[in-house]
């Protein structure tokens, strides 16, 4: 291979520093940032036929053999690269590479030269390597070569990386290898080059790939992985990658945690796509990603996922379930649907990727959510995880919730204009005055709307109807309709309404929360009971069961439950177990009943109160 640095054109062009500052200041680590925008190019580049796109990154330290290889054949005269930092990496005692690759996709085809016509209008390999930020506009994808590409450089503590790519090209098979290096503007020779370097075959002042057996030579040479047969893909190696102060075990665990929390939509079957197969190694020994179903709270949002793509047929399996459709009125169109689920917490797994929780100053963790879940994940056509947003958090530990929200397909060209180069996020400042930026302005305020409609916290004083019946799930915020006995659990009946009778006394939600009685968790609730009128005294009968999702409860659920101490008017009386009574005072005011529960720390609690009046 030979050194090609670019030098610049009479008519001006973007410097190697512009190269770098289109991807901006990511919020995400590089590292997710790499997973997420590799892997979605991979998938764009999907075969035709049904058979699933293999994706992997596999870490390495590279051997002697390997490191003389990129010295000596592909990166030839690395320290003329001014500003990559080649020469040191290629000397280190010790030289680690990111190998990251794909099969079952179409490679980079069209032709090697950027100024060259292709009548088919395929142009992945000079978009991939020579263009920047060029659209792909294959529709439903991801977003662009130019920018996905970027963050390879970005990754590189030496900033180079090699491409290997095997792809049909007028009928043929055809294999093409070249390495990139990006440093910094300099002048040699009376004139002046962008610091963008190639090692290719120069054809005039153009570069262009090592082709056929030459370039799957230098490709084994270098450590890529074969292609078998007609199989096409692309290899492409990150030499030296910064792993942003992890230990390079710890590295490949964040990055395979990295596809557990970005990634998971594509890792689950679908009626009509089948799932992405994602590898991830170090040293030849597989990092384990799990799967999204069996992580929680990753499983919530699988159900939520689930539940929109496949409607009515899951609804009656996933308890508290409720998807929504988001509308937007001007334009008259449905803008996406939301999914939201609630969840029992559970322990998150520990995985060393870097972060200790007790140093601020380690490594941020792989896990897009640390704390307790209150999250919609936005996804549009590509079903890439956009972003994580946030809603009302539950009012009390032992509950979480998550959501999907996925846009239109007839709405994805106008969130994927909202997204930034990094694909993160949606902005509607970023799209001009038209009906797309309003449909996406509206979509992620009725988005909003939902979460605080649904999972709120509600201080208000709310009553029973004509049943006298209140239930207060203490983590929801949802006041329901009376229960009716049905297996192990109780589930909400349907009710219809009457006037409530002169005499039925009333029960109003005043607040639940956490407490702590002896060092154990508790929940404490306070209602009021509004006697009715004409009548004597009025006796409140009290049950309480482990809260499932808002809408039913089992208290065979936490062998701790159990009612430990209640307050009529301040004053204290005996209640235990399960459930009880209370007599309260002879009064037409209301009076205030508190109540403690002890629970365990992973479970909530469902109250189940019913007031009757004693003539």
């Amino acid at each position: 291979m030979q050194w090609i640095p670019e030098p610049k054109p009479p008519t001006g062009g973007l410097a190697a520093e512009g190269f770098y500052k289109l991807l901006g200041r990511p919020r995400l680590d590089p590292l997710t940032v790499l997973v997420r925008e590799t892997a979605q190019n991979s998938w764009d580049a999907r075969l035709d036929g049904g058979r699933p796109v293999d994706f992997g990154i596999e870490g390495w330290i590279l051997d002697d053999s390997e490191r003389s290889a990129l010295r000596n054949q592909v990166f030839v005269n690395a320290a003329r690269a001014r500003g990559t930092g080649l020469a040191q990496a290629l000397s280190a005692p010790e030289l680690v590479g990111i190998y990251i690759t794909d099969r079952h996709t179409k490679g980079l085809s069209g032709p090697v030269q950027a100024d060259q016509a292709d009548p088919e209008g395929v142009y992945d390999w000079v978009d991939f390597v020579l263009n920047v930020g060029e659209a792909n506009t294959q529709g439903h994808t991801g977003g662009t070569y130019g920018f996905g590409k970027t963050i390879s450089y970005v990754v590189s503590s030496a900033n180079a990386v090699v491409v290997h790519s095997r792809t049909v090209y007028k009928g043929q098979l055809q294999t093409r290898l070249i390495a990139c290096a990006i440093g910094e503007k300099f002048s040699a020779g009376g004139k002046v080059f962008t610091g963008r370097h190639w090692w290719a075959i120069p054809q005039g002042d153009a570069p262009v790939p090592a082709t056929g057996e030459d370039a799957d030579r230098l490709a084994e040479a270098i450590g890529m992985p074969g292609f078998e047969g007609d199989e096409t893909g692309t290899n492409i190696l990150v030499i030296a990658p910064d792993l942003g102060g992890r230990r390079p075990e710890q590295a490949m665990r964040f990055i395979a945690e990295s596809v557990t929390w970005h990634l998971w939509p594509k890792l689950m079957a679908k009626a009509t796509t089948p799932p992405m197969i994602v590898e991830v190694m170090w040293n030849g020994q597989v990092v384990p990603i799990p799967r999204p179903e069996e992580r929680p709270p990753l499983h919530g949002f699988a159900q939520a996922f689930r539940a929109i793509q496949e409607g009515a047929k899951v609804s009656q399996d996933i308890p508290g379930l409720k998807i929504e459709g988001i509308r937007c009125q001007r334009p008259k169109t449905l803008v996406g649907t939301l999914a939201t689920v609630p969840l029992i917490h559970r322990d998150r797994v520990a995985v060393d990727d870097g972060h200790d929780p007790e140093d601020a100053e380690t490594p941020r963790p792989a896990a897009a959510i640390t704390g307790v879940c209150h999250h919609v994940a936005l996804l549009r056509t590509p079903e890439l995880v956009v972003d994580y947003l946030q809603g009302p958090p539950p009012p009390e530990g032992g509950t979480e919730w998550a959501g999907v929200f996925r846009a239109h397909d007839d709405q994805d060209g106008h969130f994927a204009a909202a997204e930034p180069p990094t694909h993160d996020s949606w902005n509607p400042e970023l799209l001009p005055k038209s009906s797309g930026r309003t449909i996406v302005n509206v979509g992620l305020r009725e988005i909003r709307t939902a979460l605080e409609n649904r999972w709120a916290q509600r201080n208000n004083s709310r009553h029973a109807d004509a049943t006298s019946t209140a239930l207060i799930a203490d983590e929801l915020g949802h006041l329901l309709g009376p229960l009716e006995g049905r297996a192990r659990g109780r589930h909400r009946k349907d009710v219809r309404r009457t006037p409530t009778g002169p005499a039925k006394p009333k029960v109003d939600f005043i607040h639940s929360g956490p407490i702590e009685v002896d060092g154990e968790l508790a929940t404490l609730a306070r209602v009021s009971v509004v006697p009715g009128k004409l009548s004597g005294a009025t006796r409140l009968h009290v049950a309480v069961a482990a809260a499932l999702d808002g809408t039913s409860g089992d208290a065979d659920l936490d062998p701790r439950l159990a009612l430990i101490a209640a307050r009529v008017g301040g004053q204290p009386e005996e209640i235990s177990g399960l459930a009880g009574r209370l007599d309260l005072v002879w009064s037409s005011a209301p009076v205030e009943v508190e109540l403690v529960v002890r629970r365990s720390a992973d479970t909530t609690v469902l109250f189940d109160l019913e007031a009757e009046p004693v003539l």
